[in-house]
């Protein structure tokens, strides 16, 4: 009886310690006019990412381990991709990782560098990264330009924004 119980407030503690209530990801763009590129750090919930990127047979281990993998870097750039978009005019920017880097206070940073682009009037961001999965992440993108930040906020029903761009 008392194995039994000792089991049952194991898994009631285990489980409270693995579930959170809300999902958040922050993400910071600045445009480098000398080198017209889009340079961007993601930042997530380590544990969060890990779960979505085993599911999807990305990874296999904790992204801590992983961090000098080229394999992984190259799939983690890809989904970074479909899920992090940015489009000025007609362009599309293609975003290439630089690397990423896991904290002690469990959250990834993810260092992106876009391939060189010309900013039109305004800039179109879909940042959905982990909402298929979590239907509470809620997402938050502040851009900066000239010295001027812009920011928007991207939820499970409004996952695209514009950001106007003063002259």
């Amino acid at each position: 009886m008392r194995f039994l119980f000792i089991v049952l407030i194991s898994s009631t503690f285990g489980f409270q310690l693995h579930a959170h209530n809300y999902y958040f990801g922050f993400a910071e763009m600045q445009y480098n006019a000398t080198n017209q590129t889009l340079e961007a750090t993601l930042v997530l919930s380590a544990h969060d990412l890990e779960d979505v990127l085993k599911s999807k047979k990305i990874i296999a281990r904790e992204l801590e381990f992983l961090e000098k993998d080229s394999l992984i870097i190259a799939n983690l750039e890809i989904f970074v991709n479909s899920e992090f978009i940015v489009s000025t005019g007609s362009t599309r920017a293609r975003f290439s990782l630089l690397g990423f880097e896991v904290l002690k206070n469990g959250l990834v940073q993810i260092y992106l560098l876009s391939d060189p682009l010309i900013l039109g009037k305004s800039i179109d961001v879909s940042f959905s990264i982990l909402m298929n999965e979590f239907p509470e992440q809620q997402n938050k993108l502040t851009f900066i330009n000239n010295k001027q930040k812009r920011t928007a906020v991207f939820l499970p029903h409004k996952r695209t924004d514009s950001i106007i761009l003063e002259a």
